[in-house]
């Protein structure tokens, strides 16, 4: 992570993890969103710093923890009754050696104890310029919403170049987007996204869609009308539930002119496309035999649902079946398509008793 800040609204905040990366950079007029695995980057007028709210992309989570990190270090201490005072120690990081000062605190020094969260950390702060250089954590965590064996946590920490109050330089909070990066108007809804990169605001890959008997038909062909290309294999429990939905949207906008397309993930051909007749779906599906359509498409999992509309251009692209989501952008398209928009759900009356 890199955090850095400075008064009229500037900032520099960057994070990359092992769900992705991305950058947020302002110079007090404009805040700049860069993602740098999928070149694209966003620029809207300056907001307050930490000031959005609601689910954060995977790829924007270590972005996010830098927008925290100067305020999360500052409060390090404030839900502590006690610490203990170690031997001063030296630290070498980023080839210079660094004088320090050593503390530690365990979950039995916290106000109020944690109990899914015991730990002992050891801190190590800068004696000159009263900065933390380096925490080393040894936890014992219990995961909420799985099993309840505590897990063992190891974590190392070291903080490199920690400036409070010095100079920057000018370029600090200036950003100009590389080479390739493409400017879209904004970054989809992360409940879109799934556990891979959302290809929302991107033409469509030049796909070549193979039917059964081997024919061949290109993306290009349906050009100039809107496409729904669903992900989907007959071993995906929650593909097949969610066809029937899908089925009535297919029969819903067929006759307004919305194309409906499924791409199986089957080893067999055959085995797709016995369960979509046995079932009565009739919508053209093709097999995806070769991985080549998941190349250009990206692996994100399925069930996935995107929307193509008449230009050529992805504009949804959700993971997993969310019916409204996908009803909402669909109605969308145009005027003809506003009636597939979710229904309002139905005001339950309120019966009190005595």
């Amino acid at each position: 992570m890199i955090a850095a800040e400075a008064p009229a609204g500037r900032f520099d905040f960057e994070g990359r993890s092992g769900f992705g990366s991305a950058i947020k950079v302002s110079d007090g007029k404009t805040e700049w969103l860069y993602r740098p695995d999928q070149l694209h980057c966003t620029a809207k007028p300056v907001s307050t710093i930490g000031g959005k709210h609601g689910p954060i992309g995977t790829s924007e989570m270590a972005e996010a923890e830098a927008e925290q990190l100067r305020g999360n270090l500052a409060k390090l201490a404030n839900s502590l009754k006690s610490a203990t005072r170690l031997p001063d120690s030296t630290v070498t990081t980023v080839g210079a050696s660094i004088q320090c000062e050593v503390v530690r605190v365990a979950s039995s020094d916290e106000r109020r104890i944690r109990p899914n969260h015991l730990y002992q950390r050891t801190i190590w702060i800068d004696k000159k310029h009263d900065t933390i250089v380096k925490i080393i954590e040894r936890a014992q965590v219990t995961v909420i919403n799985g099993p309840r064996k505590p897990e063992e946590q190891d974590t190392t920490t070291v903080y490199s170049k920690t400036v409070l109050d010095g100079p920057l330089p000018d370029g600090e909070f200036t950003f100009n987007p590389p080479r390739g990066a493409r400017l879209i108007a904004d970054f989809p809804d992360p409940r879109d996204e799934g556990f891979g990169s959302s290809m929302a605001g991107d033409p469509i890959p030049p796909l070549k869609l193979k039917s059964p008997d081997g024919k061949v038909t290109s993306i290009e062909t349906f050009r100039g009308k809107p496409v729904i290309l669903d992900f989907w294999a007959t071993w995906c429990d929650p593909c097949v539930a969610s066809m029937p939905k899908l089925a009535e949207i297919y029969n819903q906008g067929r006759e307004k002119g919305l194309v409906f397309i499924s791409v199986d993930q089957d080893e067999d051909a055959s085995k797709a496309a016995d369960f979509l007749a046995k079932k009565g779906y009739a919508w053209p599906d093709f097999h995806d035999g070769d991985g080549e359509i998941e190349k250009l498409m990206g692996s994100s999992g399925i069930p996935r649902t995107v929307i193509v509309d008449a230009k050529g251009e992805i504009v949804y692209d959700g993971a997993g079946m969310d019916e409204n989501r996908l009803r909402t952008h669909l109605a969308q398209l145009g005027l003809q398509f506003a009636d597939l928009a979710p229904k309002p759900k139905q005001a339950v009356p309120c019966v009190a008793s005595k």
